[in-house]
């Protein structure tokens, strides 16, 4: 099964394409078209102006739509930009008269589905599997409701207004992270109760539901954890079926770097912080060193700290991860920008991917797409 049928098909008929973006998300885009299973050709790289941009992007020309002119008036145009840029992006193809669009911002659930074959595609070349949620359960009949399978989605009072409602998702359990830090109450269940590190939350994002979960859900058979604009492609059934399968994690479709996760991580974060965390892998988890370094040099990684596993499972990998986690936080330097000084959260992302890599034999982990709800 692949993912995105009819616009895989809609790709491979297409008589020309162009990528709109010259940046990380368009060369991730065009790395992946261009290798199996899509083996697509990439006319040229489309931008509005030349300030920043390459001239060039894999031997692959880097067009202003001023130079481009009429020549790929009738070219179907995938949209490769992060998605605060997308809003001008579209006004200024429509303006030019573009109107066979495709979104593949780095967001987008369609480009999560198109990577995602690309995923599974070089999984099997290597002889691995690829399984998938959806498949797995289908082998899967009960007519029982869900009772043990808890999906906790974390939710701050500062998280923005969101233009799509969220009442689809009744089954998971609203977390309020970083309760410390404020006085306002948005959820009935509070990351600053029982055992926790609330106030934390700076730094270590949706990392802070996660100890909670770990230190205070005692009954759960599954336990998860989500985002208020990140969710799992679920519902009461497959929840109910994924209870009675023989599953044990559940991951979402991995992010793409090229040209290697370390150097993608340097680029947009603290190249010394990278460093910290090997050396707290190798001096905390040593059996986990080598998984760590086949993990830079690959090309994947598990974004969002998004899993649901097991209850033993999630709290074997809690019991490994904050360590290394609190190595990090003594060793790293605070950041004076906000943004960057959620280093705790980036770097989990990372260790995330390194764990399950180092069980992948081990345990039976399927992929789950994944909805993103823009803001």
């Amino acid at each position: 099964m692949y993912y995105a049928n009819e616009v895989v098909e809609r790709l491979k008929n297409s008589r020309q394409i162009v990528i709109y973006g010259a940046r990380i998300v368009a060369g991730q885009v065009a790395n992946c078209l261009m290798g199996a299973p899509y083996n697509l050709n990439i006319a040229a790289f489309l931008v509005s102006g030349k300030e920043g941009n390459p001239d060039e992007i894999m031997g692959i020309r880097v067009l202003t739509l001023e130079e481009s002119g009429e020549k790929y008036k009738d070219a179907l145009v995938i949209v490769a930009v992060l998605e605060k840029y997308l809003d001008d992006v579209m006004e200024n193809l429509r303006k030019e008269g573009y109107s066979d669009i495709l979104l593949f911002t780095f967001e987008s659930d369609l480009w999560s589905s198109i990577r995602g074959n690309y995923y599974k595609n070089l999984c099997l070349e290597q002889g691995k599997k690829y399984l998938t949620l959806e498949e797995e359960l289908e082998k899967v009949t009960t007519e029982e409701s869900m009772k043990s399978v808890s999906v906790y989605m974390a939710k701050c009072h500062a998280d923005r207004i969101l233009r799509e409602s969220m009442c689809g998702y009744e089954w998971e359990t609203p977390i309020q992270v970083g309760t410390d830090l404020t006085n306002q109450r948005i959820s009935d269940v509070c990351d600053n109760t029982g055992e926790n590190i609330s106030c934390k939350n700076k730094k270590y994002c949706e990392l802070t539901a996660l100890y909670w979960i770990w230190k205070n859900d005692r009954v759960s058979k599954y336990a998860g954890l989500c985002h208020y604009r990140r969710h799992f492609n679920l519902d009461n059934q497959k929840l109910a079926q994924l209870e009675h399968s023989d599953i044990d994690v559940v991951l979402t479709i991995p992010i793409l770097n090229f040209p290697d996760v370390r150097a993608a991580y340097i680029h947009d974060h603290c190249s010394k912080d990278w460093e910290i965390m090997l050396e707290a892998v190798r001096s905390l988890a040593p059996d986990y060193y080598e998984t760590a370094k086949r993990l830079q040099q690959g090309r994947f990684y598990y974004a969002y700290n998004m899993f649901i596993a097991r209850k033993e499972i999630f709290d074997n990998y809690c019991e490994w991860l904050f360590p290394i986690l609190e190595y990090c936080e003594n060793k790293c330097s605070p950041k004076a920008d906000s943004y960057q000084n959620r280093f705790i959260g980036f770097l989990a992302e990372r260790l995330l991917s390194i764990f399950f890599l180092h069980h992948e034999n081990e345990y039976k982990i399927v992929h789950a797409q994944k909805h993103f709800i823009a803001g």
